[in-house]
């Protein structure tokens, strides 16, 4: 009866840290994230890697990476004035990134990645995120990092 009981104790103590865990992304930041993102990402990645995201300093855009082998998945989540997060798929800043090193494409490189590094202030309504892209090619990496602008609309300008 009594390591019933320890069980089940144990039982609610892992399961309540699985969800302290989880509670460190706002419910309606993962809904969000579950819509826009590609399905191969499952929910533990997503939560990891929100939880790990680059937030602007009022907490009301999060920027995050999936390194992924063929090319990095990147979203910007805003935050709109209901509450919701509108997610926005800036995954072409990755590209624009490789052509500013003078490549052709993801081919001429053993491994890439893209993340995003800081957010700029501004005063405007937009958001500014920098992205850094780094590749590697024969043992040395190259590195590149450009702004990324964002309309609050989701439309992304890219410098």
């Amino acid at each position: 009866m009594k390591s019933v009981v320890r069980l089940i104790l144990f039982t609610m103590f892992v399961a309540a840290g699985a969800l302290a865990a989880q509670s460190r992304v706002p419910e309606i930041l993962l809904a969000s994230a579950r819509n826009a993102l590609p399905q191969d990402i499952n929910t533990n990645e997503m939560i990891r890697v929100l939880q790990a995201g680059l937030w602007n300093s009022n907490r009301t855009a999060v920027a995050v990476s999936f390194p992924r082998p063929r090319a990095s998945v990147i979203f910007v989540f805003l935050q709109q004035r209901n509450g919701t997060y509108l997610a926005v798929n800036t995954s072409g800043v990755e590209g624009g990134n490789l052509g500013v090193l003078g490549s052709r494409g993801r081919k001429d490189y053993d491994r890439f990645e893209t993340t995003p590094v800081e957010w700029l202030y501004r005063d405007d309504g937009r958001f500014q995120v920098v992205m850094r892209t780094r590749v590697w090619r024969a043992g040395r990496r190259y590195t590149v990092s450009e702004p990324l602008l964002i309309s609050r609309s989701g439309t992304v300008l890219w410098r």
